[in-house]
């Protein structure tokens, strides 16, 4: 036999040996390191390896690694294999180690922790949302007539005692001198000493599309009206804030859960900050009271706990609402709207139009406490503890920008991936005041430029 053929079939033998022990190479047992011919035999590792590396390339890499010659003894394979079996194990050790790590990176953490980590997250979507949306401003285009140019109908109201509309089509470009980016948009007026608002000039005012946050102008609305049908105060119904009002989606106001609010507080909490949180824990809570059978109970100190009555009929409850919502649509004569939802998260099923959105703010701004909302900028206030005391202390700011500017009065702004950056105003001034409606603007900033620049058509 040659001798290169005996060491081939000592080296055979022991892999057999070594692969019969185990079926697993991750689980084999490696035979101790001992004698002066192995003591080289120590694990090399190669950290750019990757971890699930086959055993053989070891044991190919070993052997280039010595210097071959004829005179190879059989320690000599035994030595290389067993290296190799070495290095072999010392990264199915490693991989293990990871994957532990990963598995232990986890902890159970505390609810205020979590309430924290769970704020930040919020800020920081609310930040992304505001970097994605607001862009550097694009150079208008000039107006260019053609058949596709924007029409607009101008509706004239004669002095007899019946209405006769008139459709007038006017080149929209002829009288905008910047360009509006709002896709669908819509401006009324009302002259001093008139009841009646008139339409000036619109565009796919009745094509209905998602609204957003301008959602809540009707939850707020019909909370409004419902106490005022009970004939509550808005600050005698208090509420327990539920812990998973933290974990809502969207723009926030960041209320923390076991604090007790009254509806006024919250009816701030959603429309100046625009939270979906407080908008949650509204409508669940005037739900409950319209079911509930002894409201006077919760009108003389005791607070709604919200986390228990959610939890025994959450589905009964938000039916229950949101049907209030859109008998206040049909009695509004608002025909292209349907709620769905009461803050304005993307929602398909959650549609209305500008010429909709209008008919409802003409209503809202008749209602004082409504009025007193919407146009205040900031808003300071302390929720309190179970035991009476003071608790959280929150500041909410308007996110409507045209506030600080002469004129306007509010309403509501709102913002979502389906409907994009959205706004209804009203303008006010001792000869005329103004509802003015846009939605899906090119970006956030430019919803409010929108707005003004139709306000200077009047």
């Amino acid at each position: 036999m040659n001798p290169k053929e005996g060491l081939s079939v000592s080296l055979q033998k022991f892999h057999r040996k070594s692969a019969q022990s185990t079926s697993d190479d991750s689980q084999m047992a490696l035979p101790e390191l001992k004698g002066r011919s192995l003591k080289s035999a120590t694990p090399k590792l190669h950290n750019n390896k990757p971890l699930q590396t086959p055993l053989r390339y070891y044991i190919n890499e070993s052997m280039q690694q010595r210097k071959r010659s004829e005179n190879h003894s059989d320690y000599t394979y035994i030595e290389t294999y067993l290296e190799a079996l070495q290095r072999y194990a010392q990264e199915e050790k490693k991989k293990k180690q990871i994957q532990t790590l990963q598995i232990n990176s986890f902890p159970i953490l505390p609810g205020q922790v979590m309430r924290d980590r769970i704020k930040k997250y919020a800020e920081i979507q609310q930040r992304e949302v505001t970097k994605y949306f607001v862009r550097k401003e694009q150079q208008p285009k000039k107006p260019v007539s053609t058949a596709l140019s924007i029409m607009s109908q101008k509706s004239i109201v004669s002095q007899g005692s019946k209405t006769d509309v008139l459709s007038i089509s006017i080149p929209v470009s002829s009288k905008i001198k910047h360009k509006v980016s709002s896709k669908k948009w819509a401006i009324f007026k009302r002259n001093k000493g008139e009841t009646i608002f008139k339409k000036i000039y619109a565009y796919q005012d009745q094509q209905k599309s998602e609204v957003a946050s301008i959602t809540k102008v009707m939850t707020c609305y019909t909370t409004l009206k419902f106490l005022e049908e009970k004939r509550i105060d808005m600050e005698s119904i208090r509420i327990k804030i539920p812990g998973h009002a933290e974990c809502i989606d969207g723009t926030s106001a960041f209320l923390n859960a076991g604090g007790i609010m009254n509806v006024r507080q919250l009816l701030f909490a959603m429309m100046l900050p625009s939270g979906n949180d407080a908008a949650l824990v509204l409508s669940y809570a005037i739900a409950f009271l319209k079911t509930c059978d002894s409201i006077q109970r919760y009108c003389n100190g005791h607070y709604i706990d919200c986390e228990l009555e959610i939890e025994k009929n959450k589905f009964q409850l938000r039916t229950q609402f949101l049907q209030m919502m859109n008998n206040h649509a049909e009695n509004l004569k608002m025909d292209k709207t349907n709620y769905n939802s009461v803050h304005g998260l993307n929602d398909t099923l959650n549609v209305s139009c500008a010429l909709d959105i209008f008919k409802l703010v003409e209503e809202c701004i008749k209602i004082k406490e409504f009025m007193e909302i919407v146009n205040t900028r900031c808003f300071k206030t302390y929720a309190v503890t179970e035991q009476g005391n003071q608790g959280t202390y929150y500041k909410w700011k308007n996110t409507n920008k045209l506030l600080k500017k002469e004129g306007w009065e509010g309403i509501k702004t709102g913002i979502t991936s389906n409907a994009g950056p959205c706004f209804s105003g009203y303008y006010k001034t001792d000869d005329f005041d103004a509802i003015v409606i846009v939605l899906q603007s090119s970006n956030m900033l430019q919803r409010f430029k929108d707005a003004e620049i139709l306000i200077k058509l009047l």
